[in-house]
C-alpha cells in the first residue's frame, strides 16, 4: 500500500472533507493510522462489544448486522470500499457499546483510526482533529432527525390504526 494511495483514499472520505485540500493536514493523520486486513466471515467487531476504533474500509466489503429485541438478525447495510465507506466513527467521541455487528464480505483491508490517537492528535493538533469532530457531530445530527421522524411516522401509524 503506497502512502500516496492512502491519502487519495482519505481525502474522498466524508468525515475529512474539511481536510481533503490540506495534504500536510492529511498526512499528519496518515500518521496516527493503521492498517489491518480481515480474511472473508471475519467478525470486525459485534454489537454490544466496547470499541475505540473508527473503521475505513480500504479495500474489499462489510456487511452491518443488528439485532431485533427478539434476537433475529437482520442486514442494516452493505458497504464497499468503491464507495468511500467508513463505519465506527462515535467511538472518536463516547466510550458506549457497538451498536451493531460488522462482518468481512470478503477479504477486506481497513484504514484504523484509534480513539486514543485522536484524542492525542487533537491536543496537538486541533485543526485537524476540530474538523473532524464537526463531521461526526453532523453523522449523529443526521441520525437523530430521522430517528425523530421515525419516531413520528410509528406514532401517526399507531395513532391510525387505534381510530380506526
Amino acid at each position: 500500500m503506497k502512502q500516496e494511495d492512502i491519502l487519495q483514499k482519505l481525502s474522498r472520505i466524508a468525515i475529512f472533507d474539511e481536510l481533503k485540500e490540506r495534504e500536510a493536514d492529511l498526512k499528519r493523520l496518515l500518521e496516527i493510522i493503521r492498517i489491518k486486513a480481515y480474511p472473508k466471515g471475519a467478525v470486525i467487531f459485534r454489537e454490544g462489544d466496547i470499541g475505540s476504533e473508527m473503521f475505513i474500509v480500504y479495500k474489499g466489503s462489510v456487511e452491518i448486522q443488528k439485532q431485533t429485541r427478539a434476537g433475529d438478525t437482520y442486514t442494516v447495510v452493505k458497504l464497499k470500499a468503491e464507495n468511500n465507506v467508513f463505519f465506527g466513527e462515535i467511538a472518536l467521541v463516547d466510550d458506549d457499546k457497538r451498536s451493531a455487528t460488522v462482518i468481512a464480505l470478503e477479504d477486506s483491508e481497513f484504514l484504523i483510526l484509534n480513539k486514543e490517537d485522536f484524542l492525542s492528535l487533537g491536543k496537538t493538533n486541533p485543526e485537524i482533529a476540530l474538523p473532524i469532530t464537526r463531521a461526526i457531530a453532523r453523522i449523529l445530527a443526521s441520525r437523530l432527525r430521522k430517528t425523530t421522524m421515525d419516531m413520528l411516522t410509528i406514532f401517526d401509524a399507531l395513532v391510525n390504526e387505534i381510530q380506526s
